[in-house]
């Protein structure tokens, strides 16, 4: 268990701390009305703290992995001679929780001079492709790293704006699809309320916004009859009652199947330049997604 090395010793009370306390509270006591009328009392408290042998000693950290003990003493800010009066714990816990990779803190108090610091780090849990590279996500989307390292290559991959928040949601989507988990690049957020799927040949699967699950059991159906998703063409499957695949999205060429009830669908002339803005406009990188899929 790491510890912060021990100042120099200085003159202090001795003795059984529960001693010390009792002499302690004595002495602050007797200077109560000076207390009162000073502008920082904690600079007499702590001094009271010296001399009772309370001076802040030790640290002692538990649970850090990623996170370095440096950055851990640097945030918890003990100032020098700081004593067990006047260390708020409650501060120095959300001080320590705001660092990256830091879900949770917990601080005690040990005397006579020893605060104890458990620190519980969150699990990365995906990558997120954003306009200044590709970062390190846990479940909640909180940013652990702003590089990602080769032992976590194999998490999803997410991009666009906000899906570092929704990832959670883009992971348990393709954990319910294990056809299109196996073969998925990258789940790029549209327009923060939809997904759409980049797949290892570079075809692009675009999701409704309510049901999407469903609409990839549809999908694996038509697969079943013939893989459309072998080639990078476009699939949009937004609409329950319709599947268009654009073969050569240069070109605009598209099929058209089991259309149904196509009164009031208007379809765009090429569904990747549509896909692309509509990214754009929520500035969402959806163009680098697909260059990394088909590498």
């Amino acid at each position: 268990m790491p510890a912060v090395a021990p100042r120099a010793s200085r003159p202090r009370m001795t003795g059984p701390w529960p001693t010390r306390v009792l002499t302690a509270a004595v002495l602050v006591g007797s200077c109560g009305a000076g207390l009162a009328y000073s502008q920082d009392p904690s600079h007499a408290i702590d001094a009271v703290g010296r001399v009772s042998g309370f001076e802040v000693r030790d640290i002692s950290l538990s649970g850090q992995h990623e996170t370095s003990i440096s950055s851990i003493v640097a945030t918890a800010s003990l100032a020098p001679g700081a004593t067990m009066f006047t260390v708020n714990a409650e501060d120095m816990r959300k001080r320590v929780e705001a660092l990256p990779w830091v879900q949770r803190a917990t601080v005690r108090k040990v005397l006579p001079g020893t605060v104890k610091l458990e620190i519980e780090e969150a699990e990365p849990f995906a990558r997120w492709r954003t306009e200044g590279g590709v970062k390190l996500i846990a479940r909640d989307g909180m940013v652990l790293s702003d590089s990602v390292e080769p032992r976590y290559l194999d998490l999803p991959l997410v991009a666009g704006q906000s899906a570092n928040t929704k990832a959670e949601e883009a992971v348990a989507l393709l954990d319910a699809n294990p056809l299109f988990q196996i073969r998925t690049r990258a789940a790029v957020r549209v327009g923060e309320r939809r997904w759409d799927l980049v797949l290892d040949t570079g075809a692009t699967v675009m999701l409704p916004e309510d049901n999407p699950s469903a609409a990839l059991d549809r999908l694996a159906d038509l697969e079943m009859n013939g893989s459309i998703t072998m080639e990078p063409v476009i699939v949009d499957m937004r609409l329950a009652d319709r599947t268009v695949v654009e073969l050569h999205p240069t070109d605009a060429n598209e099929l058209y199947i089991a259309p149904e009830q196509e009164k009031g669908f208007e379809e765009p002339s090429d569904l990747l330049a549509a896909a692309i803005a509509e990214a754009k406009r929520a500035d969402d990188p959806l163009a680098a997604a697909i260059r990394e899929a088909t590498q």
